[in-house]
């Protein structure tokens, strides 16, 4: 009978477990800014912690980052796509389930401690720090247990591939070159369209497109009747003036989008650039 499993004609053979969406994922410009967040992390979890410092800084970094997504989520541009959805979805599934594993693990901590004699040994039945300290240990370990048993990881790749595949109606731009187009189709009669693709917009690499796009750039009209040359330069989005002050006389500086991504959806750099020029004056 083992040989005829080994032949292996009518068995089933587990299906090779595949990479977790969020370790597979590739930022669609050249900004490297996952790269440069999670370097400094990196020098701790690469070769691992080697104190209790770096083991709490691993800790304060997971919940600072954490709380960050939860407020980043609230606004309405936060994600584009349902592709993007499914990368968030499968990083905060990671997320949960070694937030999950290392409260347990946190839990064994406390009987490592016990065991070299340095705290007192949770128990029910002992004194009132031990009971202290047990009940401490149990909700560690329940806490722990319900997260992970709150998630079946199957359903959680469902949601995940559902997400990844469900069609975008919207094509967004896939350089700065249709970024100026869309935006200033989008800006109407105050936005003017500045060729200046060198070499042509589909020729320029994605390190470059980055840095500074295609050049090309949209002269705005504010409010104020006052012009703003919008320019891409040293991989950020630029408003420089066309003059020195306002009507009435008040000194005009340059601006610059906190954004820098170089492909955004038209309608929220639309939203950025006029409230940028609203503040401007």
């Amino acid at each position: 009978m083992a040989e005829d499993r080994r032949a292996g004609g009518d068995v089933t053979q587990p299906a090779p477990q595949q990479e977790p969406l969020w370790r597979s994922y590739q930022e669609p410009d050249d900004r490297g800014l996952i790269d440069d967040v999670c370097d400094g992390l990196r020098l701790i979890t690469e070769p691992g912690p080697d104190d209790p410092g770096q083991t709490i800084a691993l800790a304060v970094v997971g919940a600072e980052a954490a709380e960050g997504l939860a407020a980043a989520l609230e606004d309405e541009w936060a994600l584009y796509t349902p592709q993007q959805a499914a990368v968030t979805a499968s990083a905060l599934f990671a997320q949960i389930a070694a937030a999950g594993a290392a409260l347990e693990k946190l839990d064994g901590c406390l009987d490592v401690m016990a065991e070299r004699g340095e705290i007192t040994v949770p128990d029910y039945d002992g004194t009132e720090e031990a009971k202290r300290l047990c009940t401490a240990q149990s909700v560690l370990g329940a806490a722990g247990q319900a997260v992970l048993g709150a998630m079946d990881p199957r359903d959680c790749d469902e949601a995940v591939d559902i997400l990844a595949t469900t069609p975008y109606t919207r094509p967004l731009p896939v350089s700065t070159h249709e970024t100026f187009v869309q935006l200033a189709g989008l800006l109407g009669d105050s936005a003017k369209l500045i060729p200046g693709c060198r070499p042509p917009a589909e020729a320029v690499s994605a390190a470059r497109d980055y840095e500074d796009g295609c050049g090309c750039r949209i002269e705005l009209t504010d409010r104020d009747g006052i012009v703003w040359d919008f320019h891409r330069s040293d991989g950020t989005w630029y408003f420089m003036p066309l003059a020195d002050v306002t009507p009435s006389g008040r000194p005009l500086a340059g601006k610059e989008l906190s954004m820098t991504e170089t492909c955004p959806h038209p309608q929220h750099l639309a939203l950025l650039v006029q409230q940028t020029l609203a503040a401007a004056v």
